[in-house]
């Protein structure tokens, strides 16, 4: 288990004492609820500081007092989702869904579970049903794992529409570089380059869109621009498999003049 920073252990410290506080006197349901949510809220300090093993035991500890609200279902499913752990991810995403009112998030969490495991069908059925909830205040997420459900099925055409159609909601970057993806598979360059540039305008450390975008300029055979988004890979995350297959591009790429010396 990772370390806990300094910051996330005086959350944790002050949430620990709220629990044994609401303990001392636990006995009605609203003290067991505050209880219940301040493991809950401790769970979520755990889970954003990496230290997934005690995010797990919070999450359980919620579960022992509250054992039928879908929230805390969901969390455990991301603990172990975050781990690679998807069966027992996917059975609490189930836990969740079978308890009173779940959040049209929990269809939404199950779905990027369900993509991961390369079952587009069922993804697109559930995030389908989280945007049929009027209620569901991030359809553009919705919208992007329909858009990811359609390029495991290779319908790049309704992927791209679903990707635009989250960006009509919100800028993502993940949005557009999975436009960009789709454009690509379309043969569309052009387009695509502008969705990988998009990508990178609002996340200047987005590796993978900088990887997509030299892959098609390279195609393109705009090549000093395709070796500048390579080394931006690399520099971005030297040890990742992306930027080992940068290198490699790059190695195969003959030297070229810089524009200086072609002027003259």
């Amino acid at each position: 288990m990772k370390p806990i920073p300094t910051n996330a252990r005086r959350l944790a410290s002050v949430l620990i004492l709220a629990v044994a506080g609401v303990s001392l006197g636990c006995g009605t349901i609203a003290e067991q609820r505050a209880q219940a949510d301040n493991y809950y809220q401790l769970a979520q300090t755990y889970l954003g500081a990496e230290s997934y093993d005690a995010a797990e035991q919070a999450i359980r500890q919620a579960l022992s007092l509250r054992p039928r609200e879908p929230s805390y279902f969901e969390l455990l499913a991301l603990t172990y989702q975050i781990r690679n752990r998807f069966d027992l991810a996917e059975d609490a995403y189930r836990q969740a869904l079978q308890q009173n009112n779940p959040s049209p998030s929990v269809l939404v969490n199950y779905s990027t579970l369900l993509l991961l495991r390369n079952r587009p069908d069922e993804a697109l059925d559930l995030a389908q049903r989280a945007l049929q909830d009027p209620g569901y205040d991030r359809p553009a997420l919705a919208h992007v794992n329909m858009g990811l459900a359609h390029s495991q099925q290779g319908q790049f055409d309704l992927a791209a529409a679903q990707f635009r159609r989250a960006l009509s909601y919100r800028s993502l970057p993940e949005a557009y570089h999975n436009l960009g993806l789709a454009y690509d598979r379309m043969g569309r360059p052009d387009a695509a380059i502008q969705a990988f540039r998009d990508a990178v305008r609002l996340r200047p450390t987005y590796a993978a869109a900088y990887a997509g975008l030299g892959d098609v300029l390279l195609a393109a055979g705009q090549v000093d621009e395709a070796r500048q988004a390579l080394e931006r890979v690399i520099a971005l995350q030297p040890d990742n498999p992306l930027a080992v297959a940068s290198r490699e591009k790059l190695e195969r790429l003959a030297p070229t003049a810089s524009a200086s010396e072609r002027k003259q």
